[in-house]
C-alpha cells in the first residue's frame, strides 16, 4: 500500500504527495509535467524517475472511478509483460514499480524519465523551419527505427492498438522509445479475449472493424497497427490526423447519401456500445460538412465516388478497383503534404487503404521508407566488416538484412572502410550480443565512436562491467566492424 501525505499545490493535484515504491523507497511528487482528464506525469525527488498518476476519484466516498482504475491495472500488467521480454525492454521506459491507494483514490506507476520530445512535437518544430533537408534525413531514419520497433513488438505477438506520434519519444541521443502502454493487445489478451478492454483514439483506428472483432472475441491483428502508422506519418508531416476535402468534392458526396448512410448507421451502433465516443467519432455526414475526413472513412468515400464517376466501374476486376482506388488516394494525400515530404503519400496510402488492399506487414511499410546504400558500400561491408563476417561464422550462420540503409553505415576515416551501426548489429546478433565484447578504436570529428570485436580480457569497461554489443544497442554514435 502506498503511503501518501496530501498537500494542495498549483503544480498539480497530487504535487507534494509522498509515495513508497518497492525497490525504490519513498518518492515525492514535485510538479506535473503533463496532465489530461484522468492521468498525469509528475516529476519527482528521485533523479531520473517520473510517476504516472491515475486519478480514480469519482466524487463518491466509497467508490473508485472504474475507467481509471481499469486503465491503471492494464498498464501495470503490460509493463510487467514487457519487462519479461528482454528484446523489448530497452524500447520502453524502465519500470520502477507501481502502487495504488484506494483511500486517496490514486494509482501510480514509476518509470524512467525520458529526455527528448515526442515525435509530433519534434516534427512541428521542423515544420516551423520549413523542414530543413538535414532534418528530413533524420526524420526518415527515425521513422524507419520507429517502425522497426513496431515490427519487434509484432514479433512477440503484441499489437500496439493506439499507436500515434505523441506516444513515441525521440531522445536527444536520437534513440526512440514508446510510452503509454495501456492499449496493448498482448498474448495474454489473445488467450483471454473476453477480458480485453479495447481503447483507441478514434482518429487512429478503424473502430467499426476493431470494435466488432473485440465484441465477437476475434483477436486484433497487425493491420490495425499498420493503419495507425500510416495516419501517424501523415500527422507528423502535416500536423493533423484528418484529411481536408474541397467544397466541390464534399458537396458532391453529400448529394449522394448512398455514399455514407450505411457507414453512419455503423457509427451509430458504436455510439450505442460506447456512448463516450459520440463526441469523438463524428458521422460521415458531419465529417463531409466540416470538410475534415477520418482516414477510416476516406477510402470508403473514394470508392463510392469512383463507382459513381467511372462508367465502366462494374466491369472492372477487384484488382483494378484496388489500383484505381490507390492511385486516387495517393494523389489526394499528396496534395496535403508539404513539398519536401510528398514522397510519403504512397506509403501513407498503402498503409491506410481498405484492408483487402493494404500492406500485410510493418516490414512492407519499412521497405517503402528505407533508403538503401549504394552497391559499392554494400560490397565493402560484405567483404571487410568483421561484424558481418562474425555473423556468418555463427552456428547457425546469421546473414545481415539487405539492403542496408544509409543511416545503418558510417565511413571510418582511419580505416577507409564502412562500419555498421551498433543498433543494427545488436539487432541482427541479438542472441550473442550480450557475449560479444567490444573495444573502442577511434573517433571521428563529429564524436562518433568506432569499435572492434575483442575477447573479454581486452574489452572496454562500462559502468563497472566489460562493454558488450548489447550495451550499445541504442547508441546512435557507436559503429562496429570497420
Amino acid at each position: 500500500m502506498a503511503i501518501m501525505v496530501a498537500n494542495d499545490s498549483p503544480s498539480g493535484k497530487f504535487a507534494g504527495l509522498s509515495v513508497n515504491l518497492s525497490g525504490v523507497g519513498r518518492v515525492s511528487l514535485t510538479h506535473a509535467l503533463f496532465k489530461n482528464s484522468e492521468t498525469s506525469i509528475y516529476a519527482t525527488t528521485h533523479a531520473g524517475l517520473v510517476l504516472k498518476t491515475f486519478d480514480m476519484d469519482c466524487g463518491k466516498p466509497a467508490e473508485l472511478s472504474y475507467g481509471p482504475y481499469l486503465s491503471y491495472g492494464v498498464e501495470v500488467e503490460n509493463f510487467q509483460d514487457i519487462q519479461r521480454i528482454e528484446e523489448l525492454r530497452s524500447h520502453v521506459p524502465a519500470y520502477y514499480g507501481s502502487s495504488i491507494d484506494t483511500e486517496r483514490k490514486l494509482g501510480c506507476i514509476g518509470m524512467e524519465y525520458l529526455e527528448g520530445q515526442n515525435l509530433l512535437a519534434w516534427c512541428q518544430m521542423a515544420a516551423a523551419s520549413s523542414f530543413p533537408s538535414a532534418w528530413a534525413e533524420q526524420f526518415r531514419a527515425t521513422l524507419y527505427e520507429t517502425l522497426a520497433i513496431v515490427r519487434l513488438f509484432h514479433k512477440h505477438d503484441i499489437i500496439l492498438i493506439d499507436f500515434k506520434p505523441d506516444n513515441v519519444i525521440r531522445l536527444f541521443s536520437g534513440a526512440v522509445k514508446f510510452v503509454d502502454l495501456g492499449a496493448f493487445f498482448t498474448p495474454r489478451h489473445n488467450r483471454e479475449t473476453e477480458k480485453y478492454v479495447y481503447a483507441a483514439t478514434p482518429d487512429y483506428a478503424e473502430l467499426v472493424i476493431d470494435t466488432a472483432n473485440v465484441q465477437t472475441g476475434l483477436p486484433l491483428k497487425q493491420g490495425s497497427d499498420i493503419f495507425s502508422a500510416g495516419i501517424a506519418i501523415f500527422e507528423m508531416a502535416t500536423g493533423g490526423s484528418r484529411l481536408t476535402m474541397s467544397d466541390e468534392c464534399a458537396e458532391s458526396l453529400l448529394r449522394q447519401p448512398g455514399n455514407y448512410l450505411f457507414r453512419d448507421s455503423q457509427i451509430k451502433d458504436i455510439w450505442r456500445s460506447y456512448p463516450h465516443l459520440a463526441d469523438l467519432l463524428p458521422l460521415v455526414h458531419t465529417q463531409l460538412q466540416e470538410r475534415r475526413i477520418l482516414f477510416a472513412e476516406l477510402w470508403h468515400l473514394l470508392k463510392s465516388y469512383l463507382a459513381s464517376q467511372v462508367a465502366e466501374w462494374e466491369s472492372l476486376t477487384e484488382e483494378q478497383h484496388g489500383q484505381m482506388l490507390l492511385d486516387t488516394g495517393i494523389a489526394f494525400i499528396a496534395d496535403q503534404l508539404p513539398g519536401q515530404l510528398q514522397w510519403l503519400a504512397e506509403p501513407i496510402a498503402r498503409a491506410t487503404t481498405l484492408r483487402s488492399f493494404r500492406l500485410k506487414t510493418v516490414a512492407d511499410l519499412m521497405a517503402m521508407i528505407g533508403q538503401p546504400i549504394p552497391e559499392a558500400i554494400q560490397e565493402d561491408i560484405t567483404h571487410h566488416n568483421e561484424a558481418v563476417q562474425m555473423a556468418l561464422d555463427l552456428d547457425p550462420p546469421v546473414t545481415f538484412r539487405q539492403p542496408l540503409n544509409v543511416w545503418d553505415v558510417r565511413l571510418n576515416p582511419q580505416s577507409s572502410h564502412w562500419a555498421v551501426s551498433t543498433s543494427l548489429a545488436a539487432s541482427e546478433l541479438w542472441q550473442v550480443a550480450e557475449f560479444t565484447f567490444v573495444k573502442e578504436l577511434s573517433r571521428d570529428e563529429e564524436g562518433h565512436r568506432f569499435f572492434e570485436i575483442v575477447g573479454d580480457l581486452e574489452a572496454d569497461f562500462f559502468e563497472g562491467q566489460k562493454l558488450t554489443l548489447r550495451q550499445l544497442a541504442t547508441d546512435h554514435t557507436a559503429w562496429l566492424g570497420s
